[in-house]
């Protein structure tokens, strides 16, 4: 398997390496070294080897940093040093230009290195990002590949109009060289089938396991002020913004941003601009097998994406499974998906995404009716028992099966 992370919480890889490891395959996980991780891990029986990073151009923009330091640093030298401030700069700016490009690159190599050394017996690329290296194996090893598709990446809202471009024309040549795609809502499986002319890809939903789901009994937390929980990353076009608004709206309750990511700042700055300090607060993550347990704890679970690109529009985040499994009633944007599972399933009630008054509309309604907020408990609940890892994974283990 390959993934373009740590693979320390990334739900879908891990729940996917442990189920073939229990039906007796061998599973090695090629990821990504940080300094927070290490360069080997066992885990439930599977192998983690992470990647360091060192691309040329690392090495470049170190001495271009320390050239300009110099330059600046040492004034009465400048007449001398001015210009390898000058030249240190240039070359860290053109450097950063193809950053990225250059930091795949040196995973695809190092990767396409070390498994061409120690040759497995079937490929599993996690995302287009990893796609190249892992096709490319394939072709040169004659060997099964499965494309992952977690997500539409093309149309990954944070994307350049340059980047989407790029991996929109790499998954149209690559795409259709993978023996099974696997992907994760109908949506997407839809919008692969067409854009590519592929066999319609197998649908594997991103579904906490049963035992999750049987830990944390519905209403955990009991009485008291209800709480309005948002978990997972802090990223842009996620909502965020107009559920910490929502709150000037909120007849009782507190909201919950339980999460980390880049925007965390911006949202701290948020709440404190639009004085709601009081009704909005930042909780630390958990890790993942704690996920279902915490937000049973919650009254209602939020999702407020925004359908910025398609990508989001159809969005099936794993929170909205974790919220089920935790039997909480989910307020969420009228989005396909979403609102596929929430209104068809009975499970809560979808709002106009992007829209503050809306959703604290949809919160108050829910909040205010104690019998409809239980019948939406016991309808998540019960839904729960359907979406289970334990079930999905079955669809795993058929595709390596055949």
């Amino acid at each position: 398997m390959f993934v373009y992370n740590r693979c320390t919480s990334d739900a879908r890889v891990l729940k996917e390496a442990r189920t073939l490891t229990g039906a007796g395959h061998q599973v090695r996980v090629i990821a990504v070294l940080d300094p927070s991780t290490e360069p080997r891990e066992e885990r439930d029986g599977f192998r983690i080897v992470r990647i360091e990073r060192r691309p040329l151009h690392y090495r470049l923009l170190r001495w271009a940093r320390i050239a300009a330091g110099i330059g600046r640093r040492r004034r009465s030298f400048t007449w001398i040093l001015a210009p390898l401030a000058l030249v240190g700069g240039a070359v860290r700016r053109l450097l950063l230009a193809p950053h990225k490009p250059l930091m795949f690159l040196d995973y695809y190599w190092r990767a396409y290195r070390m498994v061409r050394a120690d040759p497995p017996d079937a490929l599993h690329a996690h995302d287009l990002n990893t796609l190249p290296v892992a096709a490319a194996l394939a072709r040169r090893l004659r060997l099964p590949l499965t494309y992952d598709a977690h997500e539409l990446y093309p149309e990954i809202s944070t994307l350049s109009t340059r980047e989407a471009a790029t991996w929109r024309l790499l998954e149209r040549r690559l795409a259709p060289r993978a023996d099974r795609t696997l992907t994760v809502c109908d949506s997407i499986a839809d919008e692969l089938t067409r854009r590519y002319g592929l066999t319609r890809p197998t649908v594997v939903l991103n579904c906490p396991t049963a035992a999750s789901a049987n830990g944390a009994p519905a209403g955990a937390r009991g009485g008291g002020e209800p709480l309005v929980l948002y978990q997972g990353g802090f990223a842009p076009n996620r909502g965020l913004e107009t559920l910490v608004r929502a709150a000037h709206g909120l007849e009782r309750g507190t909201i919950v941003l339980m999460g980390w990511g880049p925007a965390e700042e911006d949202l701290r700055a948020l709440i404190a601009r639009e004085g709601v300090e009081e009704r909005v607060r930042i909780a630390a993550p958990v890790p993942p097998e704690e996920v279902v347990a915490r937000a049973a704890e919650a009254t209602v679970g939020v999702i407020p994406y925004e359908p910025v690109g398609l990508n989001n529009t159809y969005t099936t985040p794993n929170k909205l499974f974790d919220y089920m499994a935790a039997g909480l009633p989910v307020a969420a944007s009228r989005l396909p998906e979403l609102t596929r599972f929430v209104e068809g399933g009975s499970l809560g009630l979808t709002f106009a995404p992007g829209d503050p008054a809306a959703l604290s509309a949809v919160l108050n309604e829910m909040l205010e009716d104690p019998d409809r907020l239980a019948a939406m408990r016991r309808a998540a609940r019960e839904a729960a028992r359907r979406y289970t890892w334990e079930q999905e994974s079955e669809k795993l283990l058929a595709l390596y099966d055949g």
